[in-house]
């Protein structure tokens, strides 16, 4: 199908849909590499008491000039497999007094979006973190199937580009939320991604498109160790790899937590990094041009931290912003008293104020990530979450990064 009639199609859509006409613009990216983003279905905010207010994202807000794909996150699981998204529904707010109202025009959005941008490929992304139930669903051929026919019912109403599995994570580390998960999920898992390539080709068939599959892998040894990530990648048109939250709340000091390269004294086991964990996946035989690099585009910060070598690699008293700080807030923080740092061998930035340090990305640091990720050969890079960068300026620097 060309760009012409998937234009023609979906302004028809969104006409018959009731939707304001809305300006197509022209297909961006020339440089042909993958830009990736997640966008989330919750409402905007950093902390709990903004995302109370119950704000979501517009279609105006989201810059597809500068993506390739988009995906909608999350769906769940529940009943087996049925495949829903809990933000449709209210939910109470943090406060448990209060209800936040459901984000009720989210397909109307997603339809505007694919009118506006025809190039952007709008996804649907199952699973996240704590999310349940894919266990015993992959285990048995029944719920497969039945999970399989409830994802093509949504592609095909909302006439989406694809699926992304989030399936965090099959056979499962020692650490993180407890979910189910069993031995079998080695065979189960690429079993159930198996199936559904097969019945999106069908599906493409009938309707004369391709659609994507897609995976959300860690930046874990583990992961390679207890999984087939051969067999997995067979099935998949792009593994996302989370290189990201490397240092986080749960670590003994301070660190970097979306670095691109290895710092040799990192003193937590030799340090690690966004290089080595695309490496993992090479050495585990996947095809660079099927691995998107992940970064993130929220910081992760600590309180009580050491005053010594400007906050880095120190001890503190307790996570600070436990939701993470969206890159709008950190923007706020630089006129507030933190200074910024720049890590050269790392090539990541950090802030300090005397008592809290954050580790975050930034322009430089973004773009340094993408220019390495084009001359490796991935295919481009993921990012997590748009709702931290609604003005997009990381995505330029992305692009400028990954331009010829």
């Amino acid at each position: 199908m060309n760009l012409l009639q998937r234009l023609s199609i979906a302004l028809a859509i969104g006409l018959g849909c009731g939707l304001p006409a809305a300006q197509a613009e022209p297909a961006p990216l020339a440089h042909g590499k993958q830009v990736v983003a997640y966008l989330r279905t919750w409402p905007l905010g950093s902390r709990a008491a903004e995302q109370d207010k119950g704000v979501h994202w517009q279609a105006s807000q989201i810059r597809g000039d500068q993506l390739t794909m988009l995906n909608i996150s999350f769906a769940l699981l529940r009943n087996g497999s049925e495949v829903y998204l809990p933000d449709l529904e209210p939910r109470p707010d943090s406060t448990k007094q209060s209800t936040i109202a459901p984000f009720s025009t989210l397909w109307d959005e997603v339809a505007t979006l694919q009118q506006r941008y025809p190039h952007l490929k709008v996804n649907l992304s199952i699973g996240g973190w704590g999310a349940d139930g894919f266990s015993d669903m992959a285990a048995d051929p029944a719920l497969r199937q039945a999970f399989i026919n409830n994802v093509l019912k949504l592609v095909e109403q909302h006439r989406l580009a694809g699926v992304d599995i989030d399936w965090e994570y099959p056979v499962g580390p020692d650490w993180g939320l407890p979910i189910k998960t069993r031995p079998q999920d080695r065979d189960n898992f690429p079993a159930l991604l198996e199936a559904l390539r097969a019945a999106l080709d069908q599906l493409g068939q009938r309707t004369g498109q391709r659609y994507g599959l897609s995976v959300a892998v860690p930046a874990n040894i583990w992961y390679t160790q207890k999984n087939d990530v051969p067999r997995i990648t067979r099935s998949v048109d792009y593994l996302k790899v989370m290189a990201y939250d490397i240092y986080g709340g749960w670590s003994k000091q301070t660190g970097h937590h979306t670095n691109l390269f290895q710092r040799p004294d990192d003193p937590a086991w030799g340090g690690w990094s966004a290089k080595q964990s695309m490496e993992l996946y090479l050495n585990a035989g996947v095809p660079a041009s099927k691995l998107l690099l992940g970064t993130a585009f929220y910081g992760v910060a600590w309180k009580g931290v050491k005053n010594e070598n400007h906050g880095l690699f120190q001890p503190f008293t307790a996570p600070a912003y436990p939701d993470g700080v969206s890159w709008g807030d950190i923007q706020g923080l630089l006129t507030k008293g933190y200074t910024r740092y720049w890590d050269d061998v790392a090539k990541a930035p950090w802030l300090y104020n005397g008592d809290e340090m954050i580790s975050y990305e930034d322009a430089e640091s973004t773009r340094a990530k993408a220019a390495w990720a084009k001359q490796q050969g991935l295919a481009g890079i993921m990012v997590w979450e748009y709702g931290h960068n609604l003005d997009g300026s990381l995505f330029e620097a992305i692009n400028q990064g990954l331009a010829p």
